[in-house]
């Protein structure tokens, strides 16, 4: 009995191992990560489900960049008091716009295993490193296991708008099959998220809701509300700034396109971002 339990806990141990080797091996339907927030010296730890049955594209990227470490000391570079987005610039106080970008095409190419679901060319040989959009409004998608809506809390993918560019992909996923020529403006999805501060439910048809706020942490959010709000409410603590957007983007034709954000002064950083379920 002794050697059976012996040898048990060996091979939960050799589990264990194996499962933080590898995300595919231990792969769960409902991922948890949580993110840290910094402002005003303050920390706010917020939980997170992710539900990988809805948009599995979606969860293995947001995880890859998390594992990596990408997204740790990013801030967030534009609120407006609805949402807060992030996932693209570091605050830098030397700077006349207070923003570093965060060069994420030079990054992700040096990841190893890094998953790729769009491809530049039909034989899949040239990954364009964007994300395949699993929304609807990308030829009307569909979501065979219910969708999830933006609410308090929820993270949702973003991209900036492409509306302008003519290149066309091919797709890699189980709900895109063998669709060719797709555009690619609906599938070039980076790095950028946004966490949403809406206290209704409301259904995104152009962007991938893909993880709710746990319970446990909706107090730290609205307290960080809360805080940011009256600190917002201060026009001088809002600064508006422009940047040229999606630069190093291969795929577009504009690499002079603009984006006006409104960046808190004081910046609110993204502490870290750490995968506690895979």
């Amino acid at each position: 009995m002794k050697l059976k339990r012996f040898l048990s806990g060996i091979l939960a141990t050799t589990a264990a191992f194996g499962c933080m080797a590898t995300m595919t091996a231990c792969e769960t339907s409902h991922p948890e990560v949580t993110i840290t927030l910094e402002f005003q010296g303050e920390t706010y730890e917020l939980d997170y489900t992710l539900y990988r049955k809805i948009a599995p594209a979606t969860v293995a990227h947001f995880l890859a960049l998390a594992e990596k470490g990408y997204y740790d000391g990013l801030c967030v570079h534009d609120y407006d008091g609805t949402r807060m987005y992030t996932g693209g610039y570091e605050y830098d106080a030397s700077a006349d716009d207070k923003l570093k970008e965060q060069k994420y095409f030079e990054l992700v190419k040096t990841y190893e295993n890094f998953p790729t679901t769009v491809y530049k060319d039909e034989n899949k040989t040239q990954p364009t490193y964007t994300l395949y959009g699993e929304f609807y409004d990308n030829s009307k998608f569909n979501v065979e296991n219910g969708e999830k809506k933006e609410s308090f809390g929820s993270l949702t993918m973003y991209y900036t708008d492409k509306s302008d560019c003519t290149e066309k992909v091919m797709l890699d996923h189980p709900e895109a099959g063998e669709w060719k020529g797709r555009d690619y403006a609906d599938n070039s999805a980076t790095s950028l998220f946004f966490i949403s501060l809406t206290q209704e439910e409301k259904t995104n048809t152009n962007y991938c809701t893909f993880a709710e706020l746990d319970e446990d942490s909706v107090d730290a959010l609205t307290e960080l509300q809360t805080e940011l709000e009256e600190y917002a409410s201060d026009a001088a603590n809002v600064l508006s700034v422009t940047k040229t957007v999606d630069s190093n983007d291969p795929y577009v034709s504009d690499h002079n396109k603009k984006a006006t954000y409104e960046l808190l002064a004081e910046p609110l950083i993204i502490k870290k971002v750490e995968v506690k379920k895979f």
